[in-house]
């Protein structure tokens, strides 16, 4: 442990398989640096990708992007069929095994004051190598889902979970997390978040919009269907409105925008580095319903039409947003067109009253709160960390079979 004059060192462990777990990382780390500036020191690694590992393991992250778009069947069955406490434990028995040599060199290496982990493969052989050490590094870990979250973010082993709802808390309990070990915090986003610029109207006619008009943010991704074929339908809106798209390094979609005239004025850049300016400029959140992107429309209070989502993992998500009437999802250009010609209709409230509930959902502090709990715990150690806890019902199967 650092001494309190000391800069502390915290590491954040990510995995790249998809945007929101490096995000929610990048997140907390930004919000660190904010809070307590060079007193506080961050490595962000993606333990399987950064060293040596499995084959196996490097391409459930090399290879995820062709996987969820090409075999959505195949990824729901292995989601849902892995997503039990029983076939979880077996799984993190192997996990525990094969990353543990990457556990103790990125421990070593670093010597961090406290560890979090963005990514639910990493909960296990984190955990077990802290004990089988007896090191009392605290150990923390950020669920990235908003509802239906798989069995393997809940091992027991992290000293603390954070996660983005009452939904999920109900399930970090149900497996047997106690509640004191449970903080609901919403899914980290860049605390730029947290202090939203008021200039909108400048910071309009800095990209080259209207500062007046109605503003439909698209957020895509080579993982993001549907996109060319909602602008295309919005050439039949009969009211005003202009467009922003951000194409999330999708080259064919961002060629495919850029390359023709559209019938409203539209901006669109290939990478956006500046997401929460963006938000800020817009009326509505036209995009997937990942964790991440959806917190983030969240934070920024934006109304939220789903236009894609991946089968098993993000089911939940569009169910968190609908159901608490943050937005809609549609399920092809029609509909899309449909609701935005209702919501962009002069003096129509459901727009603004659709915004009011999403805003009341979202958690703009949350990658703030997650770094002030990190940087306390960083200063005290977990203590008497000998035995790697197991649930219950684990033991109780351990008992049977004595």
């Amino acid at each position: 442990m650092s001494s309190s004059n000391q800069p502390r060192r915290f590491l954040i462990l990510t995995g790249d398989a998809g945007f929101g777990h490096r995000s929610a990382a990048q997140s907390v780390s930004n919000a660190l640096k904010e809070l307590y500036g060079e007193n506080a020191i961050t490595s962000i690694v993606d333990p399987v990708i950064e060293r040596p590992s499995p084959s196996v393991l490097r391409r459930s992250q090399t290879d995820y992007d062709k996987n969820v778009l090409n075999n959505q069947d195949f990824y729901r069955f292995t989601y849902e069929i892995s997503d039990s406490r029983t076939a979880s434990t077996m799984v993190e028995g192997a996990l525990a095994m094969l990353l543990h040599k990457n556990m103790q060199e990125v421990i070593q290496e670093f010597q961090p004051d406290a560890v979090l982990s963005t990514h639910h493969m990493f909960n296990p052989p984190l955990g077990t190598y802290l004990y089988t050490h007896r090191l009392d590094t605290p150990f923390y870990t950020v669920v990235t889902d908003l509802a239906d979250v798989h069995a393997l973010w809940f091992h027991p082993s992290p000293d603390h979970f954070f996660v983005a709802t009452d939904s999920v808390r109900a399930q970090a309990l149900t497996a047997e997390i106690p509640a004191e070990k449970i903080s609901v915090s919403g899914i980290p986003v860049d605390p730029r978040f947290a202090h939203p610029s008021k200039e909108r109207t400048l910071r309009r006619c800095v990209m080259g919009l209207e500062p007046d008009l109605p503003t439909l943010l698209f957020v895509g991704s080579k993982r993001v269907n549907g996109i060319l074929e909602a602008l295309e339908a919005l050439e039949n809106c009969p009211h005003p409105f202009q467009v922003l798209v951000a194409s999330g390094g999708d080259e064919t979609l961002y060629q495919s925008v850029t390359s023709r005239n559209w019938k409203f004025p539209l901006h669109c850049e290939k990478y956006v580095s500046d997401i929460p300016d963006w938000m800020n400029c817009a009326d509505v959140l036209i995009t997937k319903a990942g964790g991440l992107i959806v917190s983030e429309g969240l934070a920024a209070g934006l109304p939220i039409l789903l236009i894609d989502n991946l089968p098993g993992q993000e089911d939940g998500n569009v169910r968190y947003v609908t159901e608490n009437g943050a937005g809609l999802r549609v399920e092809n250009e029609i509909e899309l067109l449909a609701v935005l010609k209702a919501w962009l209709q002069p003096g129509n409230p459901a727009l603004a009253e659709v915004a009011a509930r999403s805003r009341a959902l979202g958690h703009p502090r949350a990658a703030l709160d997650v770094a002030e709990a990190l940087w306390q715990i960083s200063a005290q150690g977990i203590p008497h960390r000998v035995v790697l806890p197991q649930p219950n019902w684990l033991a109780r199967a351990h008992e049977r079979a004595d």
